[in-house]
């Protein structure tokens, strides 16, 4: 089950999509629960994984992903109709609180993963909890919630311990969300990708939502502290920030300098990294960052602010340049020391080749067959 699934985009519907077909492959029977990207429910296939769109309400603070609003004897149909031997939830909301109330229902191993941390709550909705009462409720109602389920799974140890210093109770585990290193690799650049109209070199790429929870007002501010170099910014992806950060980029006098590439095919996207010098990621949210993943496995230095789980990622600086949050002189300075001092650049590349083996997909697929087993087995 997950808050939505493609067309719509984020590092959890690429996760669940992925994992879908990889267990598909693997001989196991498969069906995703999500929101309906209409409204309206219904049912389709997406190539041999069956999917059940359910009743969804617009999203105010993500236009794109609209909110799972099914009732729990809806969701009680589909399980039954399934008969799965295990229900895996991506969603820490809605659909997880009316899955862990069927637990007399659904005789059958409840797992999650969680993708959430309560205290990034304003960073998404764009204004603070008010108060430190206000964040210690929303940690007590997230650890009740996963508390209800058989195993709980988290992308990054750094949000393990999170949840586990807030009380958690429930067996955890530790699974990367993965990326795909036989796509994802350093080939020989490509000077620009197929489709793709890019600025000349040097680049510095983000990928990702295009929303103010990322944070890509941080790299345009950089950018400006980067105006003596011929440095650019490519931002690929789409969303409801797009208008405020071109309004910036305008009065900034940067057009020339960023280009808003919207959404890119996922088939032009190793490539994509590949051409650029750098990748920067400002986001404060991040509990993994698959885009950041993706980045190290083509041999792209990363700066990335030093929140969420990143420091984890980039192996507290050893693979990447960390940089203070919501500092866009730091960034810039850091950015600046990767595309004018090759052997930092190389030093970075290298390391960031190495970390990023143990988040090979294939691993991750692996044990999260691992735990359905242990699960369905333990039932």
């Amino acid at each position: 089950m997950s808050h939505a699934y493609p067309p719509t985009i984020s590092g959890v519907t690429v996760l669940v999509h992925k994992l879908a077909h990889a267990m598909r492959a693997r001989g196991h029977e498969t069906l995703v629960v999500a929101a309906s990207d209409t409204g309206a429910p219904y049912e389709h296939d997406d190539g041999d994984v069956r999917v059940v769109r359910v009743r969804s309400a617009p999203n105010p603070y993500w236009p794109e992903g609209r909110l799972p609003i099914a009732g729990s004897e809806h969701l009680a149909e589909v399980v039954a109709g399934f008969a799965p031997h295990v229900v895996h939830s991506h969603e820490s909301a809605w659909l997880a609180w009316q899955l862990s109330r069927l637990r007399e229902e659904i005789p059958v191993p409840l797992l999650a993963t969680c993708h959430f941390v309560p205290r990034f709550l304003s960073h998404y909705v764009g204004r603070p909890l008010r108060s430190e009462s206000r964040e210690r409720m929303a940690w007590r109602v997230a650890v009740r919630l996963l508390d209800r389920f058989d195993r709980v799974i988290f992308p990054t140890e750094t949000q393990r311990a999170m949840y586990t210093s807030a009380g958690l109770l429930a067996p955890t585990a530790v699974i990367s969300n993965g990326v795909d290193l036989q796509r994802y690799r350093p080939d020989s650049p490509d000077d620009i990708p197929p489709g793709l109209d890019l600025p000349p070199a040097p680049r510095v790429l983000a990928v990702g939502r295009v929303a103010r929870d990322k944070r890509l007002d941080i790299l345009l501010h950089a950018l400006a502290y980067l105006r003596d170099t011929k440095a650019s910014l490519v931002i690929a992806g789409d969303g409801a920030d797009r208008s405020r950060l071109e309004r910036l980029a305008h009065e900034l006098a940067l057009e020339d300098r960023v280009r808003f590439l919207g959404k890119v095919a996922e088939a032009a996207m190793p490539a994509l990294y590949r051409a650029c010098q750098t990748y920067a990621i400002a986001s404060l949210v991040e509990v993994q960052s698959i885009t950041t993943l993706q980045a190290l496995a083509c041999g792209v230095p990363v700066v990335a602010a030093a929140a969420g789980a990143l420091p984890e990622i980039l192996r507290n600086g050893e693979c990447g340049l960390l940089v203070p949050p919501e500092n866009p002189a730091s960034t810039a300075a850091a950015i600046r020391s990767v595309l004018s001092d090759a052997a930092l650049a190389q030093r970075l590349r290298t390391a960031g080749l190495d970390a990023v083996r143990s988040h090979d997909e294939r691993l991750t697929f692996h044990s999260y067959e691992q735990v359905y087993f242990d699960l369905a087995a333990a039932a």
